[in-house]
């Protein structure tokens, strides 16, 4: 996979290399490794066709049980969005190009509001102008999407990931370096996503933050994940800075959070690289499960889950392959205890996206 030089365009999954573990170090203490168990999994399926890379998936179960997938593609010198649908999760619709332009779109997410409305947001990229930033759309079918409208305007914005609150208010959250260093910003809209407010900032610290990803529990809890790397971590070494732990803080009103726990497991020597993550929740809404992308399992990366109520528990790894696996996304099935999952996979010579059930 070939890696964009412009300065910040690698900050996206879609601009990812192939996964390269960082290299070893002599560890500076002893640390229990944790009991990594497979998952219980079924065969991939590809879903995208494209002859160049596909990345960046993101999945929704829609209300009519219908699965919804958009990814990023690299067709013929463009980066455009595309969509396909599954009542299964194995045969999918034809694919639909959801934008069209000049500019490289990165990074969507996809979510299906309580009023039925699809929203869209991802990032754009203007490679000669070395801009990137947020946008959104939203559709009452998933077919016919409204005219892309620009969110930021700072030209440092990327990674956004969308959710909705208790009160059927869509969020988005994403990283920006508009402060020097990487941190997490946040709007939402009052109106179904026509107008949006100005960005809050939700993370305040030293270190630099990125990748985040929200849910809202039962009973209004907030749990936000994201990536955190040292203090000074170069953009470009996104993928392959060991100093990389996912993160956790909780909250109520989407503006302040807690101080974040870590959820990967110690790294004290610094040999692992631990990133992506995403939360999804079980069919009941009474537990919530993180998955990242980790070298743990000394391929080139692969995806592993854990329970979040139950930070010394075994981690599941969810891919098995010789080649990269990153950036999953997956959302319960209707059937209790079953997740389907969607994610990249270099397994087939080159970045493609693939969907796969699972149980936990």
């Amino acid at each position: 996979m070939k890696i964009l030089v412009i300065l910040f365009a690698l900050v996206c999954a879609a601009c990812q290399p192939p996964f390269l573990p960082a290299p070893s170090r002599p560890p500076e203490a002893v640390e229990t490794s944790p009991t990594i168990i497979l998952a219980d999994a079924s065969m991939p399926t590809r879903i995208s066709s494209n002859s160049d890379d596909d990345e960046d998936p993101t999945v929704v179960r829609a209300r009519d049980g219908r699965f919804h997938v958009v990814w990023s593609s690299k067709q013929k010198g463009r980066v455009d969005l595309f969509m396909r649908s599954s009542r299964d999760g194995q045969k999918w619709t034809d694919e639909r190009r959801l934008t069209d332009g000049p500019d490289e779109n990165y990074y969507p997410s996809l979510l299906q509001s309580r009023d039925g409305a699809f929203h869209l947001a991802w990032y754009r990229l203007q490679r000669k102008a070395g801009r990137m930033d947020i946008w959104h759309m939203r559709s009452t079918d998933g077919r016919q999407w409204s005219k892309p409208a620009q969110i930021t305007n700072q030209g440092q914005d990327w990674g956004p990931t969308m959710y909705e609150d208790g009160r059927g208010v869509p969020w988005i959250v994403w990283s920006s370096r508009r402060m020097g260093n990487r941190e997490l910003f946040a709007v939402r809209s009052e109106d179904g996503g026509k107008r949006w407010s100005v960005p809050y900032q939700l993370t305040r610290s030293a270190e630099e933050d990125d990748f985040p990803h929200v849910i809202e529990r039962r009973g209004g809890e907030r749990l936000l994940v994201w990536t955190r790397y040292r203090s000074g971590s170069k953009v470009q070494e996104f993928h392959r800075d060991a100093t990389s732990e996912v993160v956790m803080a909780s909250g109520r009103d989407g503006l302040h959070w807690s101080a974040p726990l870590t959820l990967s497991p110690p790294d004290q020597g610094a040999r692992y690289v631990d990133f992506l993550p995403y939360l999804f929740p079980d069919s009941d809404g009474q537990r919530v499960y993180v998955s990242w992308t980790s070298s743990r399992t000394g391929i080139k990366g692969d995806i592993l889950a854990r329970d979040v109520g139950s930070p010394s528990s075994a981690l599941v790894q969810l891919t098995r392959g010789e080649e990269s696996d990153y950036s999953a996304k997956i959302v319960p099935t209707a059937q209790r205890g079953e997740y389907l999952m969607v994610w990249v996979s270099t397994r087939e010579g080159k970045a493609d996206i693939f969907a796969q059930r699972f149980r936990f």
